[in-house]
């Protein structure tokens, strides 16, 4: 998938601007603050419905404006076009999409996953460095990518996790039940968490026994003197190897998480939250370095360009992954990739890049194009010199 086109008004820096992109490598430079991101960004509305940033539709605005447009034309390996229009009234703080001039009524049905793009921002350090719901959004959101049954059994198990921990809000705070209608309820509720809670667990095992090996290739082209491991944690069985999460396992889970709801029911009411299953459930990414025996935990013990290194591996894999899953190619938008990486990192990033297809970097420092030279030819190459939204 190739976007060619990109038109933003009244977005961000933007009061209009028409930028058209070269199906290779896109060179996006200019000093901070100047709009650089502000274009990744828009794709991301665009593609997945929010920001990579996380910001709202309200910061996206132009100062003293009332709403935004963004338009996106996309073209596949059929040489097949997409027009996607994303329209935001901040009146109504209604956000609206047509997608080939048609009204979307279901973005997550209709766009979530057809227009594969994969980001890296500064931000992205977050899956590594954060707590475990960055690294869950981080894989939730790329499972779901491929596959609608784990995107509709994960809205389950987080619709019935609120209803869960509503009915206890009513009992312990607000006296709407007795403790007889709240054991019953409770009780009807965990079976059906338990049954959703197996689908998810499952379907992220299935998942990473498959992206290991996407990763295990990627991390070995950046890094040859460290292996890497990304194993699962949950409350039921602790920290497990990928590998080892197998269907036996898997089988216990169910009555070993009806066991844990049970014991910890009292500790629930009491907090009035639910405290077991998958959306308490983490990633661990470990290292092991030079034929150690031992890995070390990355978010604990590892340095800065060891934590990026293992991010773009992971970036880089999740590119593998939605090309195989989806056969097309995702746009890779990278948003100050080459920061605080020593030569030898960049070199190896920058060479390992031409394996890739359509490409944005965004950077402050010009002298990474004489890099890129080597790599990619000029007619690959447009650049974009972005001051103050303009280009």
């Amino acid at each position: 998938m190739i976007l060619k086109r990109i038109n933003l008004i009244n977005f961000r820096n933007y009061s209009s601007r028409e930028l058209f992109f070269n199906n290779r490598f896109n060179f996006i430079y200019g000093k901070n603050g100047e709009g650089k991101t502000n274009i990744l960004e828009a794709v991301s509305i665009t593609t997945s419905g929010k920001s990579f940033l996380g910001s709202s539709e309200q910061d996206c605005l132009k100062f003293n404006n009332n709403n935004f447009t963004i338009e996106t034309d996309f073209e596949n390996e059929l040489g097949n076009n997409f027009k996607i229009n994303v329209a935001y009234d901040s009146s109504i703080r209604k956000k609206s999409f047509t997608l080939n001039n048609e009204r979307v009524k279901s973005f997550s049905s209709e766009v979530f996953g057809r227009f594969p793009i994969v980001f890296f921002s500064p931000g992205s350090l977050n899956i590594t460095y954060g707590n475990p719901s960055e690294r869950r959004k981080f894989f939730d959101i790329l499972i779901a990518q491929t596959n609608k049954v784990y995107l509709e059994n994960l809205k389950e198990l987080n619709k019935l996790t609120r209803q869960k921990n509503a009915l206890m809000k009513g009992y312990t705070l607000q006296k709407k039940f007795s403790f007889k209608e709240t054991d019953d309820l409770l009780k009807a509720y965990n079976e059906k968490i338990i049954d959703f809670a197996f689908e998810v667990v499952s379907r992220r095992a299935s998942f990473l026994r498959e992206f290991s090996g996407y990763f295990s290739k990627n991390f070995g082209d950046l890094r040859k003197t460290e292996e890497p491991a990304i194993n699962y944690y949950s409350e039921i069985f602790g920290e497990i190897d990928t590998e080892l999460l197998n269907i036996g396992i898997l089988e216990k889970y169910r009555s070993s998480l009806a066991e844990q709801l049970e014991k910890i029911k009292d500790e629930e009411i009491s907090k009035c939250i639910c405290l077991a299953g998958p959306h308490r459930d983490d990633y661990v990414f470990r290292l092991r370095k030079d034929g150690g025996r031992e890995g070390f935990e990355l978010r604990n013990f590892a340095s800065q360009g060891e934590h990026k290194t293992f991010i773009i591996a992971l970036k880089l894999s999740e590119y593998d992954y939605l090309k195989e899953k989806t056969g097309t190619n995702p746009a890779l938008l990278l948003d100050d990739l080459l920061s605080e990486l020593d030569e030898d990192r960049v070199s190896t990033i920058i060479s390992h890049l031409k394996d890739f297809g359509q490409i944005f970097l965004t950077t402050t420092d010009i002298n990474y194009l004489e890099k890129l030279r080597n790599f990619f030819r000029e007619d690959e190459i447009s650049i974009y010199n972005i001051t103050n939204g303009l280009n």
